[in-house]
């Protein structure tokens, strides 16, 4: 049977409280529920659903005259309050960082935490273990309660150090973590308080209705406060966004927004580079910071995204001083999402001042190099032409040793040129290689080599390629080919550096010859411009051979061969064959 004393004090108000804190706790779990699915948004929610399930059986007790009714209502919502402490603790474990602690034995003593005193207390008409001395009030409005046998209260001692484990956990959060997370921990931290003095209320002159559970009141207190964190920070999950240590502990700046470009979290470098974000946690970036936003129309799909990129309304560089020197900054935006939805963005500012200065000066010799080139195949190489053409009409009319000279001289000059032009056009990053046959291009190098009476062999299979441009790596060969040559290497060999079905198919290959080698102490000079160890060299052969290494992202080294020689090896080139297995061509 139903009652609805309307007349009696307090009454009415009493069951409007009732509902509205249950109303309170679904609506916030269900928005809760929509923003994450990790282990502290679904005890959150779960939390919040036996709140609300507390107060609406609170609420149906008011409303029905049955004492039986009332014993089951009575057991049901007060063996809640025990059920609910360990849904807190692994709350506050999943929040604050603290998954591991989550193994599968505390995950059963947390169930077995909440399921048996609930049980107990749904079921105590049948034993009653829990309850004892049933007592109905009338003044100001009728209302059954119980006291509690010593077992229950056991329970509810075990409860009480949960719930303040967890409040302990949540305070040193609110103490030591990060801004974002702090107020979020401040919030629920000022919830829990709330309801602990409601609960407390209840036996007090103070309460209005002695013994009435006042606490449940503080659930929709709790909710708001909840809901109050998560608007203000606009956070894509309950859990804190960024773990401390790893946040405060990088070099760069990194500032976290919401779809609506509304600061959420900073580290303390950001801090530094924009001091205008201290306090503004909440605030629209635009306003706190509008010198990393790069465009203020720009509107976020927060839905499904599906296949559709949009494009980041942020800048991608910034300048600031830093201790009054202006310094270059990239910024890097990485969007925040789960499960295809996109909840914001981390955007992370790194000092890149080096790195454009160096670019700067990369490009400024870049282009003093293609000058430098121009002028090479124009200014000098045209007046030479002249003077190597009226050369050989004076030595038509008659030859001398100065004009022989004279003829070598200009060879000399040439072949300095055609090398300085090689080393100018060869160090550009080669963009679109392909696979070309090692084997082939080093036979047309070696035809197209001054090598003398030196021989060649080539122990890779006509099917082994090697992924390159083609005119470069023969370029490469072709002054490696003649430095063994220079060096009196009567026989090169080129190979494979790797073979077999283990091979790395990012190896590489190596030209050795049987010279007298280079010096271990001498290995790293040979390859810098100009270095030469004949009177006829010019010092640019194997620089161009490093530059045309460098610009295929190649690596050179050199070791000794087999044969006491040079051998020359390059590595991280990427290979491929079509039919396994290598052969040797002795001479050619």
């Amino acid at each position: 049977m139903l009652q609805f004393p309307v007349d009696a004090p307090g009454y009415l108000l009493h069951l409007i409280g009732l509902v509205v804190a249950a109303g309170v706790s679904i609506a916030v779990a269900r928005w809760v529920s929509r923003q994450s699915d990790e282990g502290a948004a679904r005890t959150m929610v779960l939390l919040l659903w036996i709140h609300a399930t507390m107060a609406a059986l609170v609420a149906v007790q008011l409303l029905v005259s049955s004492a039986a009714v009332e014993e089951l209502l009575v057991g049901t919502w007060h063996g809640l309050f025990p059920a609910s402490a360990p849904v807190w603790l692994a709350f506050a474990i999943y929040y604050t960082g603290r998954d591991h602690w989550m193994t599968a034995r505390v995950r059963l003593v947390l169930w077995l935490g909440g399921v048996v005193p609930f049980v107990l207390s749904v079921t105590d008409p049948a034993h009653g273990l829990m309850f004892t001395d049933w007592t109905v009030q009338t003044e100001p409005f009728t209302f059954r309660y119980a006291a509690v046998t010593p077992l229950n209260e056991s329970f509810l001692v075990l409860a009480t150090l949960g719930i303040l484990t967890g409040f302990a956990l949540l305070i040193r959060l609110s103490v030591f973590s990060r801004r974002s997370s702090r107020w979020q921990s401040a919030a629920l931290l000022a919830g829990l308080p709330v309801i602990l003095l409601l609960a407390m209320l209840a036996y007090t002159p103070l309460a209005p209705v002695r013994h009435f559970p006042y606490g449940i009141f503080g659930s929709g207190i709790f909710g708001v406060l909840v809901a109050g964190s998560l608007y203000r920070t606009r956070l894509f999950a309950v859990a804190p966004l960024a773990r401390d240590s790893l946040f405060d502990s990088v070099d760069d700046a990194v500032i976290v927004v919401n779809t609506d470009r509304r600061l959420v979290d900073y580290n303390v470098r950001a801090l530094a580079l924009f001091p205008s974000l201290d306090g503004a946690i909440g605030r629209q970036l635009d306003d706190v910071c509008p010198v990393l936003v790069g465009s203020t129309d720009w509107t976020p799909d927060v839905g499904d995204r599906g296949d559709t990129e949009d494009a980041s309304p942020f800048v991608g560089t910034v300048r600031r001083s830093v201790d009054g020197e202006a310094r270059s900054f990239n910024v890097t935006t990485s969007e925040i999402s789960r499960g295809g939805r996109r909840y914001g963005y981390g955007l992370i500012v790194s000092d890149v001042t080096t790195l454009v200065e160096y670019s700067t000066e990369l490009e400024r010799k870049t282009e003093r190099l293609e000058q430098f080139a121009s002028v090479l195949s124009h200014d000098l190489r045209n007046p030479l032409s002249v003077a190597m053409g009226r050369l050989e009409l004076e030595r038509e009319d008659g030859d001398s040793e100065h004009l022989r000279k004279s003829r070598e001289a200009l060879d000399r000059i040439d072949t300095t040129i055609d090398d300085l032009l090689r080393l100018a056009r060869n160090g550009d990053a080669v963009s679109d290689p392909a696979p070309v046959s090692l084997r082939g291009v080093a036979a047309d190098a070696w035809e197209t080599s001054d090598t003398g009476d030196a021989t060649l062999s080539i122990e890779v299979g006509d099917q082994y390629r090697v992924l390159a441009d083609r005119s470069r790596l023969r370029t490469l060969l072709e002054n490696l080919f003649r430095n063994a040559a220079d060096h009196g290497g009567d026989h090169v060999t080129v190979g494979r550096l790797s073979a077999g079905a283990d091979a790395d198919p990012r190896s590489g290959f190596f030209v050795a010859d049987d010279g007298p080698g280079i010096p271990e102490d001498d290995r790293d000079a040979v390859f810098e411009y100009g270095y030469s160890t004949v009177d006829e060299g010019t010092g640019f052969g194997l620089a161009i051979v490093q530059s045309i290494a460098d610009a295929h992202d190649w690596s050179l080294a050199i070791t000794e061969s087999s044969e006491s020689g040079a051998r020359f090896e390059v590595t991280g080139v990427t290979t491929s064959e079509a039919v396994a297995g290598s052969s040797t061509e002795p001479t050619v």
